[in-house]
């Protein structure tokens, strides 16, 4: 359904690239940006493994928060209406069976597979994820 400048399919971001668009928006690639700048929120989507890859990050120390990681999700997921897409066994399923050669990551695994299953472009700046055929990306 293409609505003005909307794009026909959902967005699927990959973790970094959600932390970016909503805390450090000019972090993305211009073309990154254009293309979410381009959606609605009922358009863009995380896979539920982001989730977890978040709390692990502010356990690391890796990123810090002004907030409580529960404020900063409520905000992150339920403020700004992106969907959460949850691991189900077809995706699972496809996380350990993607066709040719992809590293051994379970996170991104079940990233691509997310985007896969459902079909979404995938907003990410990890090469080994770019570098990959089997799964439209943007960056």
């Amino acid at each position: 359904m293409m609505n003005g400048n909307l794009i026909d399919s959902m967005l699927l971001f990959d973790t970094h690239a959600w932390w970016w668009v909503i805390n450090e928006p000019e972090r993305l690639s211009q073309e990154a940006y254009k293309l979410v700048s381009g959606t609605q929120a009922n358009q863009r989507a995380i896979a539920s493994i982001s989730i977890w890859e978040f709390a692990m990050m502010v356990t690391r120390g890796r990123i810090r928060l002004r907030v409580s990681p529960e404020e900063w999700l409520d905000h992150a997921i339920y403020k700004t209406g992106i969907a959460v897409l949850h691991l189900t066994p077809r995706i699972a399923l496809e996380s350990c069976n993607l066709p040719g050669s992809f590293h051994k990551d379970p996170a991104d695994r079940i990233i691509v597979a997310t985007a896969r299953i459902c079909k979404t472009k995938l907003i990410t700046k990890d090469k080994n994820i770019i570098d990959y055929p089997n799964v439209e990306t943007v960056w």
